[in-house]
């Protein structure tokens, strides 16, 4: 079996893109593989070989600007595609059509899988007719062709053609099918995962001086980061040991509100991580961790955290929660903070923040209280996190592979 995996953007940094990888990862005794990838120059991409791999550089001579993203703020330089004119949006086209086909006639796939229902996604489909075409939902491909219904209308025609799509909660089926015009049964659940390779807890975890809260992630208004640092302004008056490590990149236009609340507080901090293994390390030193987002397709670095070890505090994401199942969710191991109103699917009402921050310090303290009492998880809590392993996915997904 030959798989054509395929990405319109970096395939790190990103939930979609570690997503894309660790499918790949995890298939590799049971299929010969290549992928098509977006990407910008110095970018080293080491799980397949060099000769398996297809990337397209941003910018370039035809392509003269910095790669889209699928949300509207990365972790890295990107253009948004609400902002791409229809020039740009050719030029991409046409860069990734000599890319996807280089691949399709070097390596003669069996089948292609492709990542977020967008504009790649459809061409694809249209190129290869004939070709068994999957594609994996992620969320923010939903977002975008609500908030720019204009582009998915103009771009986005053809996903009820696809032999399959691979959503992460049962929970986004309807929507999935109701966007993009996809029958509900050609619509299958598969979740996320993790990679306990990895992800794992610590062998012998030390007490720490500090109880440390981390967060990990993108660093935008959408993921709640600034009311997280304004809260954690309460926190502190109530457990000064406690520290925050604010994991990421931040933009320019970022930088000095953050340095204010760090030049005040040295129990905030905010640095950032190569990669995953690096991450984990910081999930395995840290407490408790902490994802104040207003919108996720599954939120699956909380999980992550989970599997190192960490108590969690996270916004009420339904398909987190359905995908940990009761046992988890009533543990006491995750507390569930409930959101403010939101608008545009993930801009809050501002007359809400005040609640909503209290909210999220109470939810923190808590857990914060726990790990002060050294009150244990029980291990069979960790039993069902690792149903959630990527080794344990692959097998619900391999049976729409071969058949």
């Amino acid at each position: 079996m030959k798989i054509l995996h395929i990405i319109a953007q970096l395939p790190s940094k990103t939930g979609s893109g570690v997503y894309f990888t660790n499918i790949i990862k995890n298939l590799s005794h049971t299929a010969e593989q290549a992928c098509v990838y977006g990407c910008f120059s110095d970018y080293d991409y080491e799980v397949l070989p060099k000769d398996r791999q297809y990337p397209v550089l941003f910018p370039n001579e035809e392509a003269p600007f910095l790669l889209p993203g699928m949300s509207d703020v990365m972790p890295y330089p990107s253009t948004v595609y609400g902002e791409m004119t229809e020039e740009m949006i050719e030029q991409w086209q046409r860069v990734f059509e000599k890319k996807v086909k280089e691949a399709y006639a070097d390596f003669q796939p069996d089948i292609i899988i492709c990542h977020h229902l967008w504009m790649l996604t459809s061409l694809v489909r249209s190129w290869f007719k004939t070709d068994k075409v999957y594609a994996f939902c992620h969320g923010t491909d939903a977002r975008q062709a609500e908030q720019h219904p204009q582009l998915k209308e103009r771009y986005v025609k053809n996903l009820g053609e696809l032999d399959q799509v691979f959503s992460l909660s049962s929970l986004q089926n309807q929507r999935i099918s109701d966007i993009f015009n996809i029958p509900l049964d050609k619509i299958q659940v598969i979740g996320g995962g993790y990679d306990e390779t990895i992800f794992y807890p610590p062998t012998n975890k030390t007490k720490n001086e500090c109880i440390e809260v981390v967060y990990a992630g993108k660093i935008s208004q959408a993921k709640g980061v600034f009311q997280l640092v304004e809260a954690f302004e309460q926190i502190i008056k109530r457990h000064a040991f406690a520290r925050l490590s604010i994991i990421g990149n931040v933009g320019p236009e970022d930088q000095a509100w953050f340095k204010h609340y760090t030049d005040r507080y040295p129990q905030i901090r905010v640095f950032n991580v190569d990669n995953q293994r690096a991450l984990a390390d910081c999930f395995r030193q840290a407490d408790v961790f902490v994802l104040p987002s207003y919108f996720e397709g599954l939120g699956l670095v909380a999980i992550e955290s989970l599997a190192c070890g960490n108590r969690v505090v996270v916004t009420d994401i339904p398909a987190l929660k359905q995908q940990l199942g009761e046992q988890v969710n009533d543990s006491g191991v995750i507390e569930y903070v409930s959101l403010p109103r939101l608008y545009n699917k993930d801009e809050p009402y501002p007359e809400d923040l005040e609640d909503f921050r209290r909210r999220l310090a109470n939810a923190l303290c808590k857990q914060i209280i726990f790990v002060e009492n050294e009150q244990p998880i029980d291990p069979a809590i960790f039993e069902k996190i690792e149903e959630n392993s990527w080794s344990q996915l692959i097998k619900k997904l391999l049976p729409f592979l071969v058949k």
